[in-house]
């Protein structure tokens, strides 16, 4: 596992607990830009101890090769959170498969670093976890999403009605794959 990886204009980095302070300021100042896409947060979300805890937690994830998260970083800022990119629900086997998440600082939107990082941590991905497909699910209102995820070669696959629990409702979520046919 790659804990820290350079794109031009990016540093993707695998975090400490000890810098969940990091963590925690990026979360509250995007609370409102990230709240209509994501399921709804324990009580205990938007505080340095649940974050601490969660960067642990996904440190192990990482470690059993089920998990793997950078977060993102400008070069010529190394320590504001500018995004997080995650690949998760990572299954070998016959499958080479995850899912895909990512959030960025509403600051830092539509500049290409969404882009840049992903493409960046998929390389990872492929060199090191050798999957084949990756999935990402986006609600279909989510439009500057989905022009993200067809910009970097997913493709729609369908419709998951009713699939995500998100703000107390279930939504339905467009399907979107990347199949990195370099892997045989």
């Amino acid at each position: 596992m790659q804990m820290n990886i350079q794109s031009d204009r990016l540093q993707l980095r695998v975090l400490h607990p000890n810098e969940a302070d990091k963590v925690l300021s990026f979360y509250v100042q995007n609370k409102d830009h990230f709240e209509p896409w994501e399921p709804e947060r324990d009580i205990n979300f938007y505080t340095l101890s649940y974050q601490r805890l969660s960067l642990s937690i996904e440190y192990n994830l990482m470690q059993q090769l089920k998990l793997l998260r950078y977060w993102v970083f400008l070069k010529n800022d190394p320590h504001t959170i500018i995004g997080s990119v995650n690949f998760y629900n990572i299954v070998k086997g016959s499958y080479f498969t995850c899912q895909l998440g990512y959030k960025f600082d509403h600051r830092f939107l539509s500049q290409g670093y969404a882009t840049e990082g992903i493409r960046a941590a998929m390389k990872v991905l492929f060199s090191d976890y050798e999957i084949h497909r990756i999935e990402a699910n986006i609600m279909p209102s989510n439009l500057r999403s989905i022009h993200l995820a067809q910009k970097l070669g997913f493709q729609y696959e369908g419709l998951a009605v009713s699939s995500i629990k998100i703000n107390h409702r279930w939504e339905d979520h467009a399907r979107y794959a990347y199949i990195n046919n370099e892997i045989r």
